[in-house]
């Protein structure tokens, strides 16, 4: 529930098979590690999904997305003299390379310094992907799709004070 419709901390999921076996598995590895699952969880989660409010929560979510992925490129075209990415073709997470003077940024002091300075938190690269060189300078930029342009915007707006 959490990326698809932006209903982070819903936690509910449903399983359909014909193999009894699985079904068994399944059934045998939730009793084991799920007490219960929260009902107000699951109320949220079945009007969500409910053929009334579905159609709008879809639209509303891929609007915001189209339009934070539109600031995510907007920003990249304008630095690009400082920074670098593989344009995704689907979904809301950018991969980003950040350059200086022709040298790779140290991407965690980068990141720890936008999350201390500004409350703005992103993911090293080097550190969560690979090895520490694989991929130094790179930062992974979620677009916060069920936030409001503007979230987007400031982070974006922080980032361009960070690396002027």
């Amino acid at each position: 529930m959490s990326k698809g419709y932006a209903l982070a901390g819903i936690r509910v999921g449903w399983i359909v098979s014909k193999d009894k076996c699985i079904i068994s598995a399944i059934m045998a590895a939730r009793d084991y590690t799920t007490i219960s699952v929260s009902q107000i969880d699951d109320q949220v989660a079945r009007y969500a999904l409910s053929p009334a409010v579905l159609p709008s929560l879809v639209d509303r979510n891929l609007t915001l997305a189209r339009n934070n992925a539109k600031l995510v490129k907007e920003f990249i075209g304008r630095y690009k003299a400082v920074c670098s990415w593989v344009e995704p073709t689907a979904g809301t997470t950018a991969f980003v390379r950040f350059i200086k003077n022709g040298q790779p940024i140290n991407d965690v002091d980068f990141c720890l310094d936008l999350l201390s300075k500004n409350n703005v938190l992103f993911v090293a690269g080097s550190k969560c992907f690979g090895k520490d060189e694989d991929f130094k300078g790179y930062i992974r930029m979620g677009q916060p799709r069920g936030n409001t342009i503007a979230s987007t915007e400031s982070r974006i707006w922080f980032i361009s004070n960070c690396i002027r």
